[in-house]
């Protein structure tokens, strides 16, 4: 089974799909550093054309885990790589929310002593 799967990927172009596997293959392992168990990353690529210049695109991504699935819609753009962007620091950001593998108490200071 593949690690990246890339659901409509048929109706882009070249320079899109270089985008989509470039940036797919740059933020894996840093999902993978937040998860251990990581069972598949799976993007979702829609392209919008409604008759216009400009194209907007939507990703949907979500990350398959043995216990948990996390889901983000918010990469939305004009732009393909700052739609893509979106879409993989949402899915950290849930990431880190459910798992706190922040450790954000790691350095927490001494108490101090009472005076008496």
């Amino acid at each position: 089974m593949e690690t990246i799967q890339i659901i409509g990927i048929k109706d882009l172009d070249d320079m899109e799909i270089d985008a989509v596997n470039r940036l797919a293959n740059r933020y894996y392992p840093k999902i993978q550093r937040e998860m251990k168990n990581i069972t598949s990353l799976v993007l979702h690529v829609k392209k919008h054309e409604k008759g216009g210049k400009q194209v907007k695109y939507s990703i949907h991504a979500k990350v398959v885990a043995p216990a948990r699935i996390f889901v983000s819609t918010k990469g939305f753009d004009w732009d393909i790589n700052k739609a893509l962007h979106k879409a993989f620091e949402d899915i950290i950001h849930r990431l880190h929310h459910s798992l706190h593998s922040d450790e954000q108490h790691k350095y927490a200071r001494p108490m101090r002593k009472k005076a008496r």
